[in-house]
């Protein structure tokens, strides 16, 4: 990794493969919408065979009010990568009302954000580089973020923002003398960049056991980029079993399955690998996502969109 030598445009907000069976972790409108509490953990471990990758946890917990129309959860995110090891807790809210054959969604997240650099462990392209402070320290910041969820008994479409006030949570430089025995100065200004998520599917019933769920998402971290697009496609087998490919733009391909052990109890897991130069390098990445349904409403929560 290069580090601090240029501006340098990358993802901030964790990966996720099963984005459609949990998107609390990058939408709050979807809160209540399983019209049950729900509780959800999710473990990642990205590129297996590169040292300092992502290993991302996350737990969800979220559900309707006796008032349906509200929606209240919270979710947690803990990660370390490279040099860096973050953890986040987020408040959700979601106001919920009809909408034609559907429901709209209007959702907002509030939480603190610690994150905590530690330099040393860091290689640096140039040896005199090297900050006088290899620790960066812990600095947490307040964040939010905003979305909207619309759907039916089988069609979802929902956009959001996370990091909406942009916390800047380092700022600081060092003065040295490069390889070439000149003066330089290094410059550290971490902002958590606002991320957008616009996605969309539609389940289509072809008899009673068979569902097919085709969905995309689409990504962007900076407006003056192209994003990145996500095309999946789930089936539902004898409402037991889903099997899912997807292709990630720029990326590889993604393979997940996810069984449901009883009409509340679900586990899933997805296999990435990379096609482009990251992904050889880093080799696949494995992810494994349980949920767990509490049906204090008595609801039927079976849907072709969602688990």
């Amino acid at each position: 990794m290069v580090l601090f030598l240029q501006n340098m445009f990358a993802q901030q907000d964790p990966q996720y493969s099963q984005y459609m069976f949990n998107q609390v972790v990058i939408n709050p409108a979807y809160i209540g919408s399983k019209e049950a509490l729900n509780a959800t953990m999710d473990l990642r471990k990205q590129w297996i065979a590169m040292q300092g990758a992502p290993r991302t946890g996350t737990i969800s917990l979220h559900g309707p009010l006796a008032i349906k129309s509200i929606g209240l959860g919270g979710h947690l995110i803990n990660e370390a990568i490279g040099p860096a090891k973050w953890t986040a807790a987020y408040f959700d809210f979601a106001y919920r009302f009809k909408l034609g054959k559907g429901k709209l969604s209007l959702g907002l997240s509030g939480g603190m954000v610690n994150y905590n650099m530690t330099l040393s462990q860091s290689d640096y392209k140039d040896p005199g580089e090297v900050f006088p402070s290899q620790n960066l320290g812990s600095k947490t910041k307040f964040d939010v973020g905003t979305g909207f969820y619309y759907y039916t008994n089988s069609f979802y479409i929902g956009g959001s923002i996370t990091h909406l006030n942009n916390p800047n949570l380092y700022n600081s430089s060092n003065n040295f003398t490069n390889s070439s025995s000149l003066k330089d100065t290094s410059y550290i200004n971490f902002n958590l960049r606002p991320h957008s998520f616009i996605y969309m599917g539609k389940g289509f019933l072809i008899n009673e056991n068979l569902v097919i769920n085709p969905s995309v998402i689409f990504k962007n971290d900076n407006p003056k980029r192209v994003g990145s697009l996500d095309i999946n496609c789930n089936f539902l087998i004898k409402k037991k079993l889903w099997l899912g490919i997807s292709l990630r733009g720029g990326y590889g391909l993604v393979g997940l399955m996810q069984y449901c052990v009883t009409d509340q109890f679900k586990v899933g897991y997805s296999y990435d690998q990379g096609f482009n130069r990251i992904g050889v390098v880093g080799g696949g990445s494995h992810e494994i996502m349980l949920a767990y349904n509490f049906n204090i409403f008595k609801s039927k929560m079976l849907s072709p969109r969602y688990l």
